[in-house]
């Protein structure tokens, strides 16, 4: 037993120290390739627009000059994209073993997200489905500051979770920070969409900049019927319904409600999505009801 213990916690600990090398290995290549980029810019007076990969020199840029001199090699494993929709700005990401870091012109290497799970909708990233994180408390028991994640399932039903993803009230989703745009409970690379990351996608889908900034109201054209499932927008946001504040009960799973990290006075703004509605509905509640959670890649 005492053999199989110090088995078990030598495996741990040598699978963390390898993710550690891991991350270390991915920032260092992005490091180097950020330098070679501000290198090829002083030259070429551009980003480049195109690049390559070979087995033999790496990851080479193509366009607007090939030059080998500008070639990056990467550890073996590492998957390279590289993305430039313009001359002045570019992201390079590289992924290995899980782990996903990317690096622009502005920003250091920093943790991101992609892969099978995720979505592209504009110059956004989105979770495909609602965030399901953390211990099932039930309707009546208020979440709180401690150090476990706690989630509402719909009718108190762990299965409900799975099917529609978890309830949250504002302050444990935010993991007890009022910072617009924090990552909160999301996953690492990600984070809470703001209010105006909302807009921003809503704009992407069609919507007026003086849409977007109205409330209380069902805004856009058909917004709303492309962020709900079968949708346009491939995000299939689910009818999942929401935890009331008054007694800890739940409501019919006619409409959506989805939290954003952005702050309206004591209260949050919120993302309404209902059944019969083809738009979207922008207002703030009271941040103890348990919505839904929808991250956003950073």
């Amino acid at each position: 037993v005492v053999i199989g213990i110090l088995a078990a916690i030598t495996i741990v600990s040598y699978t963390g120290i390898t993710g550690k090398a891991n991350e270390a290995a991915i920032q260092s290549e992005l490091s180097s390739a950020s330098i070679k980029l501000s290198m090829y810019y002083a030259e070429y007076n551009s980003y480049p627009i195109t690049a390559g990969l070979s087995s033999s020199t790496g990851w080479c840029p193509t366009l607007p000059a090939t030059d080998s001199s500008y070639c990056i090699k990467f550890s073996t494993g590492t998957e390279v994209t590289y993305a430039s929709t313009t001359s002045l700005t570019y992201v390079l990401t590289a992924t290995k073993n899980n782990l996903t870091y990317k690096v622009t012109p502005t920003q250091s290497p920093t943790a991101s997200v992609a892969g099978s799970d995720w979505i592209a909708v504009g110059n956004q990233l989105w979770a495909k489905t609602n965030l399901n994180v953390g211990t099932m408390v039930t309707g009546v028991t208020e979440q709180t500051n401690n150090s476990t994640i706690e989630k509402y399932c719909y009718n108190n039903d762990e299965a409900n979770c799975i099917t529609y993803g978890g309830l949250y009230q504002w302050d444990e989703a935010m993991q007890y920070t009022t910072t617009e745009g924090t990552q909160g409970i999301c996953p690492t690379g990600s984070h809470i969409p703001s209010d105006n990351d909302w807009k921003i996608l809503e704009m992407q889908l069609g919507m007026t900049q003086e849409q977007a900034d109205l409330d209380n109201v069902s805004r856009g054209t058909d917004q709303g019927v492309q962020l709900k499932s079968g949708g346009d927008s491939g995000l299939n946001i689910l009818i999942a319904s929401y935890r009331e504040v008054s007694d800890g009960s739940f409501g019919s799973l006619s409409s959506a409600y989805l939290w954003s990290s952005s702050e309206s006075s004591s209260n949050a703004w919120v993302r309404y999505l209902d059944g019969s509605l083809e738009g979207v509905v922008r207002y703030t509640d009271v941040k103890d009801y348990g919505f839904s959670i929808r991250c956003l890649g950073d």
